[in-house]
């Protein structure tokens, strides 16, 4: 999955082909000593991921643009920036990230891209008095030196916190396969064994975004939600018209929903009919706003195997607005 790899030597001896640079790309394979499969080697990819958390010191920020998250927890690859609160593409393919904002009052926040604005979250804490976590997600495309960060909307207090039992994190890695397994796994004898490995693994990705769009914001009717704003389909497993992801090979994928509520919402992430993981929340009353709730679940599926996300219950109070998204995930882990 376009992922930055080494050889190790192989049974013959044989020099590694990267001439001992870790970092080199994959390069084309050589011709084969048996007219088959070329010689044994192995592949192992270099990590990209990151988890940073916003300092206390920095607890309920004043200004507008990036979010510094400056305690670093994990950065490899060092492509995080605690200075500027900034993840620098090291290495071009697919990248999950997520935000998970404490919030005491009223927070509201994006992942930016570039610049752009890829997905956004509010979320109201009542009463006021009281902490809550907010959770958004999205996969996106990156090439070497794109920019993701998390950007705070709007101007005055941004009541996100950090306490010494209040964290507000955000969190990145590479969708590549994790890879240390025999060559021939991979490729088979009717595969051009001269091919690049970077374009034959790229084949393989599968992992979808999609948000609800305002024409479907609170859903009227039972069944699966349609997620027609489909910002990634790698693979093209997800129908955005029926809401529904389409398993194209056998694996092990993760699936997260994260639900922006304006009352009572009650959905659940389904496989083939049966339901998986189940999200109930409220917020109803007077003191009734917009609140963020998530759910995930790994599962093992099958080829044609089907996931979604259902809706049931007598109120569907799931919004889709300018500033509110409802947003749909999933990807092959392996």
């Amino acid at each position: 999955m376009g992922c930055i790899c080494s050889y190790g030597p192989n049974k013959q001896g044989g020099k590694d082909p990267t001439d001992g640079d870790k970092n080199a790309k994959i390069r084309p394979l050589p011709e084969p000593t048996d007219g088959k499969t070329v010689d044994p080697t192995y592949l192992k990819k270099e990590v990209v991921a990151f988890t940073a958390k916003l300092n206390i010191a920095h607890s309920t920020p004043y200004h507008q643009g990036a979010l510094k998250l400056v305690d670093v927890v994990t950065n490899e690859g060092n492509g995080y920036s605690p200075e500027t609160g900034h993840f620098v593409c090291p290495l071009k393919g697919l990248y999950f990230f997520t935000v998970h904002m404490s919030v005491a009052g009223r927070a509201h926040c994006e992942i930016y891209k570039n610049g752009e604005s890829v997905t956004t979250l509010y979320d109201t804490s009542h009463p006021h008095d009281c902490s809550q976590v907010a959770t958004i997600s999205t996969i996106v495309e990156l090439k070497e030196k794109d920019k993701v960060w998390v950007n705070l909307w709007g101007h005055g207090r941004h009541e996100i916190i950090a306490t010494e039992d209040n964290d507000t994190v955000f969190v990145g890695f590479y969708l590549g396969y994790i890879l240390l397994l025999d060559i021939h796994r991979y490729i088979r004898p009717d595969i051009p064994t001269a091919m690049d490995l970077e374009d034959y693994f790229s084949t393989g990705r599968v992992a979808f975004t999609a948000k609800l769009c305002t024409d479907h914001s609170r859903p009227k009717n039972p069944g699966p939600m349609k997620f027609s704003m489909v910002q990634l389909n790698e693979g093209s497993s997800f129908n955005g018209e029926s809401g529904v992801f389409t398993c194209p090979r056998d694996g092990v994928y993760y699936f997260a929903v994260n639900a922006s509520i304006y009352g009572r919402g009650h959905c659940a992430i389904y496989k083939n009919g049966e339901k998986v993981a189940s999200l109930y929340h409220a917020n109803s009353g007077d003191d009734r706003c917009t609140q963020v709730a998530s759910m995930s679940s790994v599962l093992k599926l099958a080829k044609k195997d089907e996931v979604w996300i259902q809706v049931f219950g007598s109120r569907y109070d799931i919004l889709a607005t300018e500033d509110n998204d409802t947003v749909f995930t999933g990807f092959l882990l392996g």
